[in-house]
């Protein structure tokens, strides 16, 4: 009984031959009420009760192609696609949702939670739009009918908007963060790792296995980001030309890389405990231990040296 629940192909064909066969209109109408509610009841068995977000897309767009503006699925739909980082797609079924007028409206905390995420779809939407503007500037367009438009927007940079929101980077990747997480994730530290912060008010700073924040300076808090970025292990000339060349813009010897390498090991009582060194031939290399994580708390607007 209850697999013929959670897969209903018996009933779907049972109802879609109903379907076709009635040709009252108000009777076929009920038919597709039960459709719909068949097909949001096991698409929110896919979104929550066994995680499968392909089938519960599936059974939740199957209910909208009856009931467009049906509120729950719209807002089931738009949880699977903010799951996905899909904004654009959240965005619109978050709108559906909010906006049906007919029965089964969402709940007040459903519209709360909808109209938060709304919020963030159309932050990381912009934030992304305007990178691409930024890209595009250098690029063969009209002039005349983009700077018409250009007064249009309300925030000019992508810079600008990257600057008010708060960015966690793992060795997965970029996480845009609230503020509450951003700041509540900072008192969590996991055995063998290593954080590093950017701090408005502090400075650079790093700390091991949630120990005492050391200071560093900035040449210094980035050849550690950069060493504990890389998945392999990177020589004295790989750092002058990624982080001093490329980065920092400046000229440096690798003998003063490696003086400051000494320096950093002899201050971090921790260094030997998450850096790897090793040798390249006849040069040494280091990386960041494979037993060691690490994570790095800044603004979305702050770039790294193996960004650039």
């Amino acid at each position: 009984m209850i697999e013929k629940e959670i897969f209903p192909h018996k009933r779907e064909r049972q109802l879609c031959e109903e379907w076709k066969k009635e040709k009252d209109r108000e009777k076929r109408r009920k038919i597709e009420e039960q459709l719909v509610s068949l097909y949001v009841y096991v698409g929110e068995y896919f979104k929550m009760s066994r995680p499968d977000p392909k089938q519960a897309k599936v059974y939740l767009q199957k209910a909208l192609r009856y009931r467009p503006d049906h509120a729950i699925a719209n807002y089931r739909l738009a949880h699977v696609y903010y799951a996905e980082a899909e904004y654009g797609k959240a965005a619109f079924h978050f709108e559906r949702a909010l906006s049906d007028e007919r029965g089964g409206k969402l709940t007040d905390t459903q519209q709360l939670i909808s109209c938060m995420l709304l919020a963030n779809c159309g932050i990381l939407l912009a934030s992304k739009a305007l990178k691409k503007i930024e890209e595009m500037e250098d690029s063969s367009y009209d002039e005349e009918l983009v700077e018409r438009y250009r007064g249009e927007i309300l925030l000019q940079r992508a810079e600008d908007f990257a600057r008010a929101l708060y960015c966690i980077v793992t060795p997965d990747g970029r996480d845009i963060v609230a503020e509450e997480r951003y700041f509540a994730e900072q008192e969590k530290c996991l055995p063998r790792e290593v954080q590093l912060l950017i701090s408005d008010g502090d400075g650079l700073l790093v700390r091991y296995e949630g120990g005492k924040w050391m200071t560093l300076d900035y040449a210094s808090f980035y050849l550690l980001a950069l060493l504990l970025h890389s998945e392999r292990p990177l020589t004295g000339e790989e750092i002058r030309e990624t982080l001093f060349f490329s980065f920092l813009e400046r000229g440096v010897t690798e003998a003063a890389i490696r003086k400051m390498i000494e320096r950093l090991r002899t201050r971090l009582s921790f260094w030997e405990e998450m850096i790897e060194t090793t040798r390249i031939g006849s040069k040494a290399a280091r990386r960041r231990q494979p037993s060691v994580s690490y994570r790095i708390f800044c603004r979305a607007s702050d770039v790294f040296p193996w960004e650039t």
